[in-house]
């Protein structure tokens, strides 16, 4: 993925290499689990090296052909996260131009809601996920007190 990349721009044989890479995730991925939908996410657009934009470009072509819209399912948000030029628009990633932000999150999240309800049908009438944290480190903390609200409509 992006951390292949890398900060500069990469010629046909780094696109492929990288394509094999994902190939060979996505290969072991149906091994294991025969009968899961994958869904592949095309690398992010990153302007912390903004020449290497289209090798992500390259790379996310070929990844694109890996789906065939039953077993394997491709999303591309880049459209949205990024201009015709590749700068990424404002608020879409954190301060590194490289991880999403909330914003960016949430683009992404509504581009895998038709798939995933494609999948699993619509979201239920009450949602009994607890409420986001922000901070994956909360996980292991005791549960809220007792009379606190558990269920959080979204």
């Amino acid at each position: 993925g992006t951390n292949n990349v890398g900060t500069q721009p990469g010629d046909a044989a780094k696109v492929a290499e990288i394509t094999r890479g994902v190939e060979a995730v996505v290969s072991l991925l149906r091994e294991k689990a025969p009968a899961a939908t994958i869904i592949l996410t095309g690398i992010f657009p990153r302007n912390d090296y903004i020449a290497v934009m289209p090798t992500i470009t390259a790379i996310n072509a070929n990844l694109a052909r890996l789906a065939d819209g039953r077993t394997v399912r491709f999303v591309n948000v880049n459209g949205r996260l990024a201009g015709p030029d590749g700068v990424l628009m404002d608020g879409v990633m954190n301060a590194d131009r490289l991880h999403p932000s909330i914003a960016g999150y949430q683009i992404w999240a509504d581009a895998l809601k038709p798939i995933l309800t494609d999948l699993l049908g619509p979201p239920a009438a009450v949602d009994l996920a607890p409420p986001p944290t922000g901070d994956p480190s909360a996980a292991g903390r005791a549960a809220a007190p007792a009379g606190s609200p558990q269920v959080q409509p979204r």
